[in-house]
């Protein structure tokens, strides 16, 4: 079978990207954060000691809808989709051991928002938050001791069918890889304070 050069070439550049130091103009925090050119963002900031919680910022442009794989690939691998209803960034868990619009999924996990960081405008949305009890020990995420790993991304310019639901299914994404993270560069002395802005 032959695979075409531009699937090599994308595949191939998905697999050297990496995050990169990153420090919010809004907030302050800083993050080992991953940038594509649709608009996608997605950064990571870890306490200086492993827990299960982390805080995330993701982006997108206008109605479009943003995915993250905490575990790397998309299949079996704990995913968070955000995306902006309106005014206002939500998001919410999901699993499928499929390709496809993968269902919502509840379990120990929250996402609390970071309202300094959590916005729309005219160009793009972002979603600020905490999650809570999100690293988890089954293999679905990324490791919490481990110094690097990888995540994985996915973007879609159009809007999921129903904004107003958590609920929502997607259509297929049109921009996807993944990207090694350095974990160790994204903990920070101050978790703590970031992390009690949420609410």
């Amino acid at each position: 079978m032959k695979i075409p050069l531009s699937l090599l070439l994308t595949t191939t550049l998905s697999l050297l990207a990496s995050a990169i130091p990153y420090t919010d103009s809004k907030t302050g925090i800083s993050y080992s954060a991953f940038f594509d050119t649709t608009g996608y963002s997605f950064g990571l900031a870890l306490p200086v000691n492993t827990s299960g919680d982390f805080i995330g910022l993701v982006t997108g442009k206008g109605s479009g809808w943003s995915g993250i794989s905490l575990g790397g690939p998309m299949t079996n691998k704990l995913l968070i989709a955000a995306w902006a209803n309106g005014k206002t960034p939500i998001a919410s868990f999901r699993k499928t051991a499929r390709p496809g619009s993968p269902p919502e999924v509840t379990g120990t996990f929250s996402l609390i928002p970071i309202a300094n960081g959590t916005y729309t405008n005219t160009t793009h949305w972002s979603l600020t938050f905490l999650c809570k009890s999100c690293i988890l020990t089954d293999g679905t995420t990324f490791a919490r001791a481990a110094a690097t790993d990888m995540l994985g991304w996915a973007y879609n310019s159009a809007a999921p069918a129903t904004p107003a639901s958590k609920s929502t299914t997607f259509t297929k994404h049109i921009a996807q890889g993944q990207y090694a993270v350095n974990l160790t560069a994204a903990r920070s002395p101050l978790f703590e304070t970031w992390a009690g802005w949420a609410k």
